[in-house]
């Protein structure tokens, strides 16, 4: 499958509340991270023939007010005022996000042109399938079976998705970029046989916090017809699950 993300906003109202993240740390952190890491940001305007984009200048969390750039064609913002609707689109760390509002006012900042938004209330965060992932949480850990028959039997998965996973193993484990552990066992609680995949280690990581042990990114093949479906169910499961009990502890 592609890698591919198209930058056209997602419409569909049960996916949007369903991917929803009102969380105002979890907000406040992606948000940030647009404009640390200077993500550009396509803008889709109410009735505009096309997107244009741009990049984010500054967040005033006092006034939840976000600044971005103009567009290189003045003439995309001709039809733009305090009522026009927008959706903005952008990859932080890889994943789709977007997030939308109304009013769209051309002001200067620091001595240049620039559009003044409103910081969003919530946001809508939209993983691509191949690297939906979800943490590897107490009850994941119960409820699924992840076995290494090449391991040391000490591995610790922290998150799975269709595309890979991470795992922390001791930083004597011999692990090594490039390798391939075959045979790996993964058993969901749906009652089915264990799904047979293998793994390639991709990059290894230390932890700061312990030093001792490091983390694995390992890419995943599923090896069975009908494993990614199988998969894919459970993490989507996984992640409604944790999204409830998240919800929960801030109701």
């Amino acid at each position: 499958m592609s890698d591919f993300v198209s930058i056209t906003p997602e419409r569909n109202p049960l996916v949007i509340e369903q991917f929803s993240v009102y969380n105002d740390a979890v907000r406040r952190k992606i948000l940030q991270t647009i404009i640390d890491d200077e993500h550009e940001l396509y803008i889709h305007v109410q009735n505009a023939p096309q997107a244009f984009v741009t990049e984010a200048l500054h967040l005033d969390w006092n006034h939840k007010t976000l600044w971005v750039g103009t567009p290189y064609d003045k003439t995309a913002l001709s039809a733009c005022n305090g009522n026009t609707s927008y959706t903005i689109v952008a990859f932080p760390d890889g994943v789709k996000v977007q997030f939308s509002g109304t009013g769209i006012h051309r002001v200067s900042y620091q001595g240049a042109e620039a559009i003044e938004l409103a910081i969003p209330t919530h946001l809508v965060r939209l993983q691509r399938r191949n690297y939906f992932r979800v943490i590897a949480d107490e009850e994941l850990r119960q409820t699924m079976d992840f076995f290494i028959p090449s391991g040391e039997g000490s591995e610790t998965l922290e998150d799975l998705s269709l595309a890979g996973c991470a795992l922390t193993v001791s930083l004597t484990s011999g692990y090594r970029v490039g390798q391939i552990l075959k045979d790996v066992r993964i058993g969901l609680p749906d009652g089915n046989d264990t799904l047979l995949a293998e793994l390639e280690v991709k990059n290894i990581k230390p932890l700061q916090d312990t030093p001792n042990m490091v983390q694995l990114g390992c890419e995943l093949r599923l090896l069975q017809k009908g494993a990614e479906r199988r998969l894919q169910r459970f993490l989507l499961a996984t992640e409604r699950r944790q999204r409830a009990m998240q919800m929960s502890v801030e109701g």
